[in-house]
């Protein structure tokens, strides 16, 4: 009797257990005329055959519909299921966007647009046109064209293919750009850049040629590893001007190197976040001792960021990033401190802050005044334009950091090796083609209280 009442308890279980689990059958894709099937099904977490408990079975579709949506190839992705004794069919309905864009350019050399409308003058803009496939073969291959002329001209050309296996975990490319410029950054003084400028020949010349290898394992873990060959040429006055611009006042270098990414991505959504994480950890080799151009450094750097749900619709973010460097002197053309591209506190867009290692920290609160909604446009037929979505994020925050310095190139400079901070507000747009505007208003810890724009995620 007592061995018929463990048998009947041991089957209830089993009965029990599997009534938690669901099983994926059929997956079908509609929407995507020009993107292969293979392409989204790579994004998928499950695959035709898999067990899936139905704790897990949601985070599932809403984990793939964020892979999907992360590739940039879609304005719209839905996962529609249906189930019948336990077997989900699925169905992935796509909306594509469109792929072939030959924008015409108009580019103002500077840092960032703050730094332009702080003293706003034409003359130093490049006009041309940028030709972009962003989906070619519908395989995720992207091909860039580039032709700027005007104030700096500019040729290059880039190609990337994501996959080349099977398995869709293996990919390379290739990257070229010959740029020549009539004026350049050629030193930092009182924590500005001052630009240097020639009226006939270029003032500088650089060519840089990468090719590089792509690893994704694992849905949200990407390696690439790029061997970069960079040559530079000067003109006498800038040497002249600058010493320490380039290594031994040298009228020409050039060098090869080596730059390693691993990346861990898990945001909901890359443009603009608003729950998951990132991290990735930057290893750069400059010079190999293949040519003696007297530049020999290796720099780690690492970005993580945090993006969680508070309540309602309340979500906060806080980002670190750190940077550490070896090799003696740095000469001006590759040192790079805070100031550049995402590397920078709020409210100190109009400011260099020179040096070869920094830590900054930055956190957000923010309120969706109008969470994501989407609108359609009758006039407009074609379903790759009409549909536009629309957030807007009312946020504060607070930012700190600190640069080391250890090679003054000019004692006018006093924000290198001091703590600095800023704090403020800010107003966030997200919307059509993984478009970001920024209004913020911030005040430093110089006292100085500023409105500033930015075209992409806070944090």
């Amino acid at each position: 009797m007592k061995k018929i009442f463990l048998i009947l308890i041991l089957l209830f279980s089993i009965v029990a257990l599997k009534a938690q689990y669901v099983i994926i059958g059929d997956i079908k894709i509609s929407g995507n005329s020009t993107t292969k099937n293979s392409f989204i099904l790579r994004e998928l977490v499950f695959e035709k055959g898999d067990t899936i408990s139905k704790q897990d079975y949601q985070e599932a579709i809403t984990s793939s519909t964020n892979n999907i949506i992360n590739t940039s190839l879609f304005t719209e992705v839905n996962i529609n299921t249906s189930t019948i004794d336990k077997h989900v069919t699925i169905e992935v309905v796509v909306q594509e966007r469109w792929y072939l864009w030959p924008i015409p350019q108009l580019t103002i050399d500077e840092r960032n647009f703050n730094t332009w409308l702080e003293n706003p003058n034409l003359s130093r803009a490049s006009a041309g046109v940028f030709l972009t496939h962003n989906n070619m073969r519908g395989r995720g291959e992207v091909l860039k064209v580039l032709l700027m002329l005007g104030y700096n001209q500019k040729i290059g050309l880039s190609y990337e293919m994501p996959y080349l296996n099977k398995k869709k975990t293996f990919g390379m490319g290739f990257h070229s750009v010959y740029t020549l410029k009539h004026e350049v950054n050629a030193i930092t003084e009182y924590d500005k850049q001052v630009f240097l400028k020639t009226d006939n020949t270029p003032i500088q010349r650089d060519w840089i040629t990468s090719l590089q290898f792509i690893y994704r394992p694992k849905y949200y873990l990407h390696n690439k590893l790029q061997i970069n060959y960079h040559k530079w040429e000067f003109a006498d006055s800038l040497i002249a001007y600058n010493p320490y611009y380039s290594p031994d006042s040298t009228k020409s270098t050039e060098y090869f190197g080596i730059h390693y990414k691993l990346k861990l991505d898990h945001r909901d959504y890359k443009p603009y976040p608003l729950t998951g994480y990132y991290t990735d950890l930057v290893l750069n080799k400059t010079g190999l001792g293949l040519f003696d151009s007297g530049i020999n450094t290796f720099s780690i750097k690492s970005t993580s960021r945090k993006y969680f749900h508070i309540h309602n619709r309340f979500y906060g973010a806080i980002g670190l990033i750190a940077k550490k460097s070896w090799g003696g002197f740095q000469p001006y053309m590759i040192e790079r401190g805070l100031g550049y591209g995402r590397d920078y506190i709020r409210g100190y867009e109009y400011y260099i802050i020179d040096g070869q290692d920094y830590i900054v920290a930055k956190s957000n609160i923010k309120f969706a005044l109008i969470p994501k909604k989407t609108f359609n446009i009758n006039f407009i037929s074609s379903k790759k334009f009409n549909t536009i979505p629309i957030s807007i994020y009312l946020n504060i925050f607070a930012d700190a950091g600190y640069v080391n310095n250890k090679q003054i190139f000019s004692p006018t400079n006093m924000l290198p090796n001091d703590f600095q901070y800023s704090g403020g507000l800010g107003l966030d747009l997200s919307t059509y083609y993984d478009a970001v505007a920024r209004v913020e208003w911030a005040i430093n810890a110089m006292g100085e209280s500023r409105v500033y724009l930015h075209f992409i995620a806070p944090i």
